[in-house]
């Protein structure tokens, strides 16, 4: 095996593959070979295992290892047949396989089975084994896993990284984990050539991803605002494939962040499986993982990190792409992502919540959002992500495409568009009642399975397994949803206040925390939307619910002109000490506060309320 780090110049020196015949040599070329035997008058070299000569020992003025690498160039073919070479000191050339000139797209390498060939790529993967050394290689067509046997202590383990540019010779095999190169030759491209399959790579990337264009679930006016910002989304995801790097799917554990997250997911292992050729590498290049908080909080990025310098060290990835689901717009993200980016780890949002855009922007490699283009909260991020997913790969959306109506249903879009999800809901076998179990179920299972991202029960609940089960899982969890949610509804309705504003805006306070059983499904901010609701169908609006905790408050409202990002702010410049943080959408959302400042945040709160007025359509 030939592992030769000089720069490249305009002399080639030829690799023989296992097909080449002995007439294919010429007197005067030079070629790659490895010492075979020791001999007393020279050493026998070979360039294949079916071509061998002698270097006499005249030719040469220093002693040979066996198995050693080098370069030969044939001086005679004696009329016998043999084979007579010189040693050849080079110090510059390019390799290249005898008799083939062609450079093969990684893409097409399963028409080459058995055969020897060469592939100049970008390392997406080094990792070392006890074994042999293994590189997965992307040339923007695919990604092939090439081994590399460790035959010479002057194996050279740590001269060649992630990222940067080989030319590969070697045979293709139909291997135990799919398709892979046999490596003979292998070399590092810099200079001119490092630039050259550096733009073939960007140019081949390019092609695969297309000129955008595709039709959208629905014609929808307001979501196709958001088309430039979803396919250049959906392009960095689809680049990231194709040069090997991890992605980190990271979204808000409740039913609208799964709706978003799932299909993402989807998506991107079927697309890692086309291009690497093999579907064991999906599970090592895709993570979904599911965050409790609405936002991206310090905990979970030192999670996301430690998994991913893990990786790094032990399977000699690229630090990942992380894309984070149904949040990631606020100001409350930033501590982590300024973390993240002493690591250079490029993100990506997909959100609807009310963003603080001029402060995250700089931060981020990607931005879907679309309060950006004036829109609002209707857009639901499932909504997003199933056109996003459809963009990356349409196939794995086959079976998905009923989860834009959960998702819209579940953060209750307001929008007329809804009718038609429904309707592409129903032509997939999921009537109302069904999506509405789905809800149910969905939020119930992330209440319990906290940050566990529930794979396996996730594809159960929204029916793509087995359709009775389908039907009688939903029943039984969405059933215990309903009656803890109703157990939970009714003792705080006994803890909840109602008075009438000036503005004529009736205002509710839910003492959620004395009213309500802890560590109890539904959660606070459940709790405080069913009391909000209960209380709309009874006197109706407008209206503004709080649920109040120690360090808490959630807002609900209906029909009210509301901004609770902005509110927020004049909270916490008004209290600085209280730790004031929080956002969500315009007329939903939650703050968090200093517990001994609960009072006087309180008080500061509900000042903000009584300014509110009522929302005129």
């Amino acid at each position: 095996m030939v592992n030769i780090e000089k720069q490249e110049g305009s002399e080639i020196v030829y690799k023989l593959g296992q097909n080449n015949n002995f007439d294919e040599l010429e007197v005067g070329g030079h070629y790659h070979a490895a010492v075979d035997r020791l001999a007393k008058y020279g050493v026998f070299v070979r360039l294949s295992r079916r071509i061998s000569g002698l270097v006499h020992e005249s030719a040469f003025d220093r002693e040979y290892k066996e198995n050693e690498e080098v370069v030969v160039q044939l001086r005679e073919i004696k009329e016998n047949g043999d084979l007579s070479f010189i040693p050849a000191e080079l110090d510059a050339y390019r390799t290249q396989i005898l008799g083939e000139k062609e450079i093969i797209d990684i893409d097409k390498l399963e028409m080459h089975i058995g055969k020897t060939v060469e592939i100049e790529g970008i390392i997406s993967q080094r990792k070392e084994t006890t074994g042999p050394l293994t590189y997965s290689i992307s040339d923007g067509t695919g990604i092939v896993r090439c081994v590399e046997q460790k035959q010479t202590s002057k194996h050279i383990l740590n001269q060649r990284g992630v990222e940067e540019g080989v030319r590969i010779i070697g045979t293709v095999r139909d291997g135990k984990y799919g398709m892979q190169l046999e490596i003979e030759h292998i070399e590092k491209l810099e200079g001119e050539n490092l630039m050259r399959i550096s733009e073939k790579f960007e140019s081949n990337i390019a092609e695969k991803i297309g000129n955008g264009g595709e039709e959208f679930l629905v014609d929808w006016p307001a979501l196709l605002k958001l088309r430039e910002s979803i396919e250049g989304s959906a392009e960095i995801l689809i680049r990231a494939v194709f040069s090997g790097r991890p992605i980190i799917v990271r979204h808000h554990a409740d039913v609208d962040g799964i709706c978003a997250g799932l299909p993402i997911e989807k998506s991107l292992k079927g697309l890692v499986t086309k291009v690497h050729m093999d579907e064991r590498s999906q599970y090592n290049l895709i993570r979904r993982v599911a965050s409790r908080a609405p936002y991206y909080d310090m905990e979970d990025a030192v999670h996301d990190l430690n998994y991913a310098l893990t990786s790094q060290v032990r399977h000699g990835q690229m630090l990942p792409l992380l894309v984070l689901i149904d949040n990631g717009s606020t100001e409350e993200d930033i501590p982590a992502y300024e973390y993240l980016q002493s690591y250079e780890i490029p993100i990506v949002v997909i959100d609807h919540h009310y963003p603080n855009e001029e402060e995250v922007e700089p931060y981020l490699a990607g931005h879907v959002n679309p309060y950006i283009v004036g829109e609002d909260y209707r857009i639901t991020t499932g909504m997003i992500c199933a056109e996003i997913a459809g963009i990356i790969d349409r196939e794995s959306m086959t079976n998905l495409k009923q989860l834009p109506a959960i998702s819209g249903v579940a953060d209750r879009s307001s929008s007329s568009i809804m009718e038609e999800y429904l309707s592409i809901a129903r032509m997939h076998g999921f009537e109302m009642e069904d999506i509405q179990r789905i809800c149910d179920s969905l939020d119930y299972m992330t209440y319990v399975l906290r940050h566990n991202k529930g794979e396996g029960l996730v594809e159960e609940i929204i029916g793509m397994g087995d359709k009775n089960r389908f039907k009688q899982v939903t029943e039984l969890l969405s059933k215990m949803a309903r009656e803890n949610m109703k157990i939970q509804t009714e003792m705080a309705l006994k803890y909840t206040q109602s008075n009438q504003l000036e503005t004529g805006v009736v205002f509710n306070r839910v003492e959620i925390e004395v009213g309500a059983y802890k560590n109890t499904y539904p959660a606070p901010g459940k709790t405080t939307s069913s009391v909000h609701d209960h209380l709309i169908g009874e006197r109706g609006g407008p209206m503004i619910t709080i649920g109040y905790g120690s360090d808490f408050a959630i807002i609900r409202s209906d029909g009210i002109d509301l901004d609770i990002p902005q509110m927020v702010e004049r909270i916490k410049s008004e209290i600085p000490s209280a730790g004031v943080s929080g956002g969500g959408h315009l007329v939903v959302g939650s703050m968090k506060f200093v517990p001994g400042e609960s009072k006087k945040v309180r008080e500061v709160l509900e000042k903000e309320i009584e300014k509110t007025s009522i929302k005129i359509e």
